[in-house]
């Protein structure tokens, strides 16, 4: 999955350009501005001045908005009702610069923003795409021209679709607007700092195209290593021969993704379940290791450079599972062993489970992968077999997730982690009638 936030100024071609950058990747395009340009054209219909802040936000709970998406096309219902081209006029984009500027209309929108690209590949433009909407964006790209240069474009757009108006007005509302997006408190039209400066004043739309293509591949490329230099070494060396020893066999393949952040989550028999997932997983995968490891000099060097995450297990840490999080956002893979503590010899259905993977998966929104770690008689000897299964990803919705809390996280823990025990065949064993164990 991937998420590509075009921003700029008005007229710089932002929404051509994240439409053909949409068809050639083969993902959904978000015209995020045309939700602000409806809620323009609401006020405008209903006699409402953009500009006065109480009575536009007096009037957000009487409209509704929908997106849809039809044949790879687009369509806003502003009540019900296509928008069609009636939000492209100077006097909507200026209504829409305007309202834009509302922290209430903002946060109103945020969440419709925001929930497209949560399970999806999509490409948003805007003001404030890589800056609010998708801070963690794969890939950012503020995209700019001249005010001359985007005039031209716009009144030549205008003028093709029998909108009368004249280059000079046009360049005047653009730098208008351009004035009061980039100074504006709230969500200002701005670069973010990991965004990538494209100006096209001198660019023609296929070649602004080709050079957003070009940005995008090389990030997918860069996202697309299997991990760090040493861990990736490491790994080579010590896979065949671990694999060898211990007669590891592998099974659902299929069920591990190529790319994006992921969560592992495994039942836990010894030490050894470590070296078991890090040597059959094609892809880097960051543990979370007790503090104490991180105490000893050449250690902690060691397990940094390997992409270890410090761990308090004496309370809940908030620093490891911030970290844990970013990781997965930064399209990584984290393992997670729910058990908190080895059952060797244990039936794991029977074992307590904690609910840190929860955590995780709610804030990052994040799939599960359940793994089982299976070995006859539950020992760990030279030349006994082990076999590690990967089952199907466990999406956001199948955890049961809504609006978090300690009851939502327990349950999607236990979710996750009777998927484990069921892909080894594990069941609970059953209590007898009168409550107690024989």
């Amino acid at each position: 999955m991937i998420r590509i936030a075009i921003d700029g100024p008005g007229g710089a071609g932002k929404s051509s350009l994240a439409k053909a950058v949409a068809k050639e990747l083969g993902i959904i395009y978000v015209d995020t501005g045309a939700l602000y340009r409806s809620i323009g054209l609401y006020m405008v219909k209903n006699g409402i001045s953009p500009s006065d802040k109480e009575a536009v936000i007096a009037a957000l709970p009487d409209l509704t908005l929908e997106m849809k998406f039809e044949d790879g096309r687009q369509i806003i219902l502003l009540c019900g009702e296509d928008v069609g081209d009636s939000i492209r006029t100077p006097e909507i984009s200026m209504a829409a610069s305007t309202v834009s500027a509302i922290k209430e209309v903002r946060e109103y929108l945020l969440e419709t923003q925001r929930s497209i690209a949560e399970n999806n590949s999509v490409i948003m433009d805007g003001r404030d795409i890589g800056t609010v909407i998708l801070p963690r964006a794969e890939v950012k790209i503020f995209l700019t021209a001249s005010p001359e240069a985007r005039a031209k474009r716009r009144f030549a757009e205008l003028t093709a679709k029998g909108i009368e108006t004249t280059y000079e007005d046009v360049l005047r509302e653009m730098e208008e607007r351009d004035k009061n997006d980039s100074t504006r408190e709230i969500s200002p039209c701005v670069q973010a700092e990991d965004a990538t400066l494209l100006d096209n004043s001198d660019l023609t739309a296929e070649q602004t195209v080709k050079a957003v293509i070009k940005i995008v591949k090389k990030e997918i490329k860069r996202r697309k290593k299997k991990g760090s230099a040493l861990y990736m070494f490491l790994r080579a060396i010590v896979s065949p021969i671990y694999r060898f020893f211990a007669r590891v066999h592998v099974s659902g393949k299929e069920n591990i993704p190529k790319d994006g952040g992921y969560i592992l989550c495994a039942n836990h028999l010894g030490v050894n379940d470590i070296f078991l997932l890090g040597t059959t997983y094609p892809r880097q995968i960051h543990f979370l290791a007790k503090k104490e490891w991180f105490s000893v000099p050449v250690l902690s060097s060691v397990m940094r450079a390997l992409g270890a995450i410090e761990l308090d297990r004496g309370g809940r840490d908030v620093g490891a599972l911030r970290n844990a999080v970013d990781k997965v956002n930064d399209g990584g893979v984290i393992a997670i062993f729910p058990q908190g503590h080895r059952f060797p010899g244990e039936n794991p259905a029977d074992t307590p489970i904690k609910s840190g993977i929860s955590l995780i998966a709610y804030h990052s929104k994040a799939k599960v992968i359940p793994v089982c770690i299976k070995v006859k008689n539950f020992k760990y000897r030279l030349f006994r077999r082990i076999d590690i299964i990967y089952g199907k990803p466990i999406s956001f919705d199948e955890l049961g997730f809504k609006n978090g809390g300690y009851g939502e996280f327990k349950k999607a823990a236990e979710i996750a982690f009777d998927a484990v025990c069921t892909l080894g065949g594990y069941e609970k064993t059953p209590v007898p009638e009168n409550g107690s164990e024989e």
